[in-house]
């Protein structure tokens, strides 16, 4: 069996390289559609919510409270989260008891 040359090598090297740089964007590719679909599924999941407990039944209506809404939760935020959701449903019933 005959030596390789230099430049054999070299071209086998390059090759493994074209191999491994295919590899690395099959993942990345990969990666980046299990990251959209993650988001996909967020979204969804958080619009429904905002859907159920806001009774909203359009884009525009949800935009309007959202925008509304948004100061009030960003100085009230993190006493929100530290309330279970049995708590905020609570404190949700006896305002909408009130109200009534």
């Amino acid at each position: 069996m005959a030596r390789k040359t230099d430049q054999e090598r070299l071209q086998e090297l390059e090759e493994k390289m074209e191999q491994i740089k295919k590899k690395k964007q099959q993942l990345a590719n990969r990666l980046q559609v299990k990251e959209r679909k993650d988001r996909t599924r967020r979204l969804i999941e958080v619009g429904a919510i905002f859907e159920k407990y806001f009774e909203i039944e359009g884009q525009e209506e949800a935009e309007k409270i959202a925008i509304s809404l948004k100061n009030y939760v960003e100085t009230n935020k993190d006493k929100f989260l530290t309330l279970t959701k049995e708590e905020l449903l609570e404190i949700a019933n006896k305002k909408k008891v009130e109200q009534q």
